[in-house]
């Protein structure tokens, strides 16, 4: 008996349930997620935006003894009077006595060291070094810094300056350096070629 093929009953296919809508809202909530989190930020950074940013780097305890207006003018003072010094700019800020001292245009590298040195030493008569500017174990304290040059360059000053820079930070040692010589000159011609 031949089987007929054409009039057999068809069976119904059962159509697969769509699933298309899941996806593309899978896709939509994936790419919303970076777009939501760069809107929170800018949103909480302009809420913010004309507050200055506050902070204090220093405990109660540190800085102390502190330094004192009438301190700083007398080392000013002082280090006005050592011979071959035209000018002296003392500032004490972020914790660090900055004293910049013009010495006469001629002088050199000799010169600016000697007067540095003795800057270094008539502010430690003032200010004692192992009192003011030496970290201890509970506190920290300030750093210093002298720079002693003859000159700043310009149209007429062109060659020979020399830059002397004494420098104790609260947690260091002394260092002098010579700012306009190199420390390793090889080093130095091989940059400038």
């Amino acid at each position: 008996m031949a089987i007929n093929l054409k009039n057999r009953p068809k069976k119904e296919k059962k159509a697969a349930p769509k699933q298309g809508h899941k996806i593309v809202w899978f896709t939509l909530i994936v790419i919303l997620i970076p777009f939501l989190i760069i809107g929170y930020v800018i949103l909480t950074s302009l809420g913010g935006q004309n507050e200055p940013v506050v902070g204090n780097r220093f405990d109660s305890k540190d800085l102390n003894p502190a330094i004192t207006n009438d301190q700083i003018s007398q080392v000013q003072t002082t280090i006005a009077s050592i011979g071959g010094v035209e000018n002296v700019e003392v500032n004490l800020k972020s914790a660090t006595l900055r004293i910049s001292i013009d010495v006469s245009d001629d002088a050199n590298a000799d010169t600016c060291n000697a007067i540095a040195q003795e800057a270094y030493n008539q502010v430690n008569g003032i200010l004692p070094v192992d009192t003011y500017f030496t970290n201890t174990e509970e506190a920290k304290m300030y750093d210093l810094e002298i720079d002693a040059y003859n000159f700043l360059l310009d149209d007429t000053h062109t060659e020979g300056q020399v830059d002397i820079k004494v420098y104790k930070s609260g947690a260091g040692q002394v260092v002098t350096q010579n700012m306009t010589e190199a420390k390793d000159p090889e080093l130095a011609g091989q940059l400038i070629r």
